[in-house]
């Protein structure tokens, strides 16, 4: 509020204004003033529809379903899932990997200095044992084999085992499948090399080529892997070698996160065995669609002005590359979505409804990206402190001393919580009510 009433008009931008809608998305509806959506309408003179039209549409956390397809494969799927556990963008997700790994390079988009290939890079985020996550991508890795898909990996594997799991294929196509990423991309010696190896073969190169001194050479054609990793955000941080946050394998992953899941079964129904056959035989037959993808002339208009108009570089280096590669991800989301509601449609043309549907789900993504990479990229005290700062979310925005450094001394003794909450209410994220040995968070807070 003291930054809107201060606002000078020449500093009033469309920017800041989705970003300040972004900040108060983040408050719980009880910490919001009566009087913020005129504040805000004041400031960027705006109307209060306008203002508040915005905000529901920023809040993109709870309203996943919203922008589930109504129709086709994917919407099937995930009523078919409809009475699991997990989350329903996680089995959206799974869903659209699935599709994208079963197309492979029957379909292709032409960009001119390269191909795109609708295979999808997928990294589903949650605490351990909270949404279910590979529970979500088991249901949809086992219909893509049903279907004949190939599944890549293995329990451990090591980039030569990877390569040759492929090498005697006439089209090295397939999913990579880790329901553990610790196990699959770890710190371990035998591990070297297979970051750069898979940033390669995630751009589907028509030939890719290695020499190594004990197996000569070793090649493979018609690349086109598509991956679906299962992660906490934790195990990332600390597990992950450093290196893979560069050279651009990052940036070729959409992260789904969630911290929690509103569905709840102790004895769920058994899933329906004749959608199921169903899901296998119409995936089977997308195999059969083939060909290159185009815009109609308004979804070229739109893909034109949106590319044109977006800011040149994204603010936080981070996730910069991701929104470097998003208008690939929009382009390979939207043939996804075309495979899924139009699979006998012959005429592969990209519209603009479909192009915009594929841009308001990545839109949805990016709610979290800040959280995320910063979370992954954190070190020491700043792990330590984003995970406080989670526990006092979860706990509604309160918690009691003792109950608080309860939750975190399995990380940390007395004396390095005491530390960092001094730290976190130094930053005015976190203030201390000592009448009621309680921690709370401020409203600076519950907006990182």
């Amino acid at each position: 509020m003291t930054r809107l009433q201060h606002l000078p008009r020449a500093e009033a931008t469309e920017e800041l204004f989705q970003q300040i809608c972004a900040w108060i998305m983040e408050l719980p509806p009880g910490k919001r003033p009566d009087a913020l959506s005129s504040a805000v309408a004041q400031a960027f003179a705006k109307s209060i529809e306008e203002v508040d039209l915005v905000l529901r549409q920023i809040d993109k956390r709870t309203e996943f379903d919203a922008i589930v397809p109504k129709a086709g494969w994917i919407h099937d799927y995930i009523e078919w899932t409809r009475q699991t556990e997990p989350p329903s963008v996680f089995h959206f997700f799974v869903a659209s990997t699935v599709i994208g790994a079963t197309l492979g390079r029957n379909v292709v988009f032409d960009k001119g200095a390269y191909q795109l290939y609708p295979n999808q890079c997928v990294m589903i985020i949650a605490p351990t044992g909270i949404c279910r996550k590979t529970s979500a991508c088991n249901l949809g890795t086992g219909l893509y084999g049903k279907a004949g898909g190939t599944l890549v990996g293995g329990d451990k594997p090591t980039p030569e085992a990877l390569v040759d799991s492929l090498k005697e294929q006439a089209n090295a196509v397939g999913l990579i499948y880790a329901p553990e990423l610790a196990v699959f991309l770890g710190k371990q010696k035998y591990q070297e090399g297979m970051v750069p190896l898979l940033t390669a073969l995630f751009d589907c190169p028509s030939e890719w080529t290695s020499k190594t001194i004990g197996r000569g050479e070793v090649s493979l054609s018609n690349v086109a892997l598509s991956a679906l990793f299962c992660s906490t955000l934790d195990w990332i941080q600390t597990g992950i070698a450093k290196d893979a946050f560069g050279g651009g394998f990052m940036s070729r992953f959409l992260f789904v996160v969630q911290e929690s899941t509103s569905r709840s079964f102790p004895m769920p129904p058994p899933l329906d065995k004749e959608t199921r056959k169903s899901l296998i035989s119409r995936l089977t037959k997308l195999k059969n669609k083939k060909g290159t993808f185009t815009f109609d002339k308004h979804a070229a208009a739109w893909y034109d002005h949106w590319y044109r108009t977006r800011p040149a570089a994204h603010g936080n280096r981070q996730y910069a590359g991701y929104f470097e590669r998003k208008p690939d991800h929009i382009i390979r989301q939207a043939m996804i979505l075309h495979a899924s509601e139009f699979p006998d449609d012959k005429n592969l043309i990209l519209t603009e409804e479909l192009i915009v549907h594929a841009e308001r789900i990545l839109a949805w993504l990016e709610v979290w990206l800040p959280d995320t990479f910063d979370e992954m990229t954190a070190s020491g005290v700043g792990e330590d402190q984003s995970r406080i700062l989670r526990h006092l979310k979860a706990a509604g925005g309160g918690m009691e001393h003792s109950m608080l450094l309860r939750r975190n001394s399995s990380r940390m003794n007395a004396e390095q919580f005491k530390r960092a909450m001094a730290t976190l209410r130094e930053s005015k994220l976190v203030e201390w009510i000592a009448s009621e040995h309680t921690y709370y968070l401020t409203s600076e807070g519950w907006s990182l």
